[in-house]
């Protein structure tokens, strides 16, 4: 059963640790627009705002239209064995990554990522907190 674009949108808000206020006011529009799109009575929401979204939801534009037209059949986050970065360096290392049996170098690498993540995280938040200000 393919992905909508509120079950997407959910999805990568709630992994992203934001509100909906938050994510609403980062992508300049309103909270309700926001439920309303996650709700899915909002199945077509301007480019702009799904441009928005994309930035920071980390979600590619691309996926978030297949949403749209309903092609999307797993999250982006899900698909693992899928890499399709455009930095070949970077898909080389998750690979290998992929590869290492668990353990402490395997925790460490995912350590690292996490802490990265939360980085970018931290970033969102701030930029939040400066457009409010």
């Amino acid at each position: 059963m393919p992905i909508t674009l509120a079950q997407l949108v959910r999805e990568a808000r709630t992994r992203a640790g934001m509100t909906q206020r938050e994510l609403s006011q980062l992508v300049g529009t309103s909270m309700e627009n926001v439920t309303s799109i996650e709700n899915g009575r909002n199945k077509t929401p301007s480019s702009e705002i799904l441009l928005g979204m994309s930035r920071y939801l980390d979600v590619e534009i691309t996926e978030i239209y297949s949403a749209i037209g309903g092609t999307l059949n797993a999250y982006p986050w899900e698909r693992s064995g899928e890499l399709d970065l455009k930095d070949p360096e970077l898909e080389l290392m998750f690979r290998q990554v992929d590869r290492l049996k668990e353990g402490e170098a395997k925790e460490r690498v995912k350590a690292f990522i996490r802490f990265t993540l939360e980085e970018d995280r931290r970033k969102r938040r701030h930029e939040l907190e400066d457009k409010q200000k």
